[in-house]
């Protein structure tokens, strides 16, 4: 079978045959490992990786569930706020779905932009969840990490508040 795409360590040998270019494929799996590999990548998971161990995946875990009912239960606080999931932290993760009453989730992601949070808003791969729920346009959703620490919490939510605060003044 020949290679349909073309790239580093693919051939093994390259002659030139009256006038024409006649490449030595190389052995399988190479002959179809086109380009050269994502070696950055590999080096940055493997630090990745360390990193992960160095901290202990039970205490990164734990910050997550704290965050994240952290902000749950700061969420539930604010008026014309629903949030989607679970809001036991033992059975979700630290991803948080949400929309506010009255304004689309790009204008919220844009506002929140505004006031330098970073927020995703759109169908987020699931668009049949999205349409199940009813939720024509989407979610904004939060992620909390490991390097996410209660001040960007706190911001999230107090944009959250300021934006709640214009449309209920409108």
């Amino acid at each position: 079978m020949r290679p349909f795409l073309y790239g580093g360590d693919m051939v093994s040998e390259v002659r030139l045959s009256r006038g024409a270019v006649k490449p030595e494929w190389n052995e399988l799996p190479w002959k179809f490992e086109a380009g050269t590999p994502n070696s950055g990548g590999a080096i940055g998971l493997a630090e990745a990786v360390k990193y992960l161990s160095r901290l202990g995946m039970d205490s990164v875990r734990e910050h997550e569930a704290e965050l994240t009912e952290y902000v749950l239960k700061r969420l539930s606080e604010l008026d014309l706020l629903e949030v989607y999931g679970p809001r036991r932290v033992e059975v979700r993760s630290g991803v948080i779905s949400f929309n506010i009453r009255g304004l689309d989730p790009h204008s919220v992601a844009a506002l929140l932009d505004d006031r330098g949070i970073a927020v995703r808003s759109g169908f987020h791969c699931a668009q049949p969840l999205h349409e199940y729920l009813g939720l024509r346009e989407g979610s904004v959703r939060a992620s909390f990490y490991v390097y996410n620490t209660y001040g960007d919490a706190d911001a999230l939510v107090e944009g959250l508040a300021s934006i709640v605060k214009l449309l209920q003044a409108s």
